[in-house]
């Protein structure tokens, strides 16, 4: 009997020791690539080369998507700047005073637990755009959100800003040392990190209280 013809199988590039199936490239497509890249391998690593070898392509496609490496990166952290954005508004959304704060905060530290890459790629200096508007407006934009939860313990504008750098101030160093794991075998960390916040919130209520002379 005649053996059953197989239908032809299609190749599939392997990267890292998986077979990926590459995908019909477009911006869109390369910038998301590289935020799950990042996460994976980290920011140092994130190179042109590398990118396309995820993607199961060459290198040079890749440049009929982004102009350079430098095009790349930059991209990458506005959107990570615009997640971390989103990602705060919504923890704040209807809540106010200590509540928003706890949210807000929780929702921070989760995204720099569960996107450690991103994370690096938020906080890689400088963190200002120079000269680039577009760049330096979204870094601003990400003290915005903030900024209005701060203000329901009646801080005005000008106190708002500074005590918004504060509380990242506060809430980056948390994190970086968590990430370190240094803090793990002699503290439990996420009462730590509570009692932290809740410090915080009470220090923006004596912001807000009217000076007496």
């Amino acid at each position: 009997m005649a053996a059953e013809p197989r239908a032809p199988s299609r190749r599939l590039r392997t990267v890292g020791g998986s077979a990926a199936r590459p995908a019909k490239l477009n911006r869109e497509v390369v910038i998301n690539a590289a935020l799950s890249f990042l996460d994976r391998e980290g920011w140092d690593a994130l190179t042109v080369n590398a990118l396309a070898a995820h993607l199961g392509t060459k290198g040079p496609s890749l440049y009929n998507h982004v102009q350079s490496l430098d095009d790349l990166r930059r991209t990458v952290r506005v959107r990570v700047i615009g997640e971390i954005i989103t990602m705060l508004g919504r923890a704040a959304e209807g809540r106010s005073g200590d509540d928003a704060v706890l949210f807000m905060a929780g929702a921070y530290r989760s995204y720099a637990r569960h996107h450690p890459g991103r994370y690096s790629a938020f906080t890689r200096m400088p963190l200002a755009g120079g000269d680039d508007p577009e760049f330096t407006a979204a870094t601003k934009g990400a003290a915005v959100p903030v900024m209005a939860v701060l203000s329901s313990y009646g801080l005005d504008l000008e106190q708002a800003f500074p005590a918004a750098l504060e509380f990242w101030s506060a809430l980056h160093g948390f994190v970086m040392l968590e990430m370190t794991g240094v803090m793990d075998d002699f503290i439990d960390t996420d009462n730590l990190f509570t009692d932290m916040v809740l410090r915080l919130a009470a220090g923006m209520q004596r912001r807000g209280e009217p000076v007496v002379l």
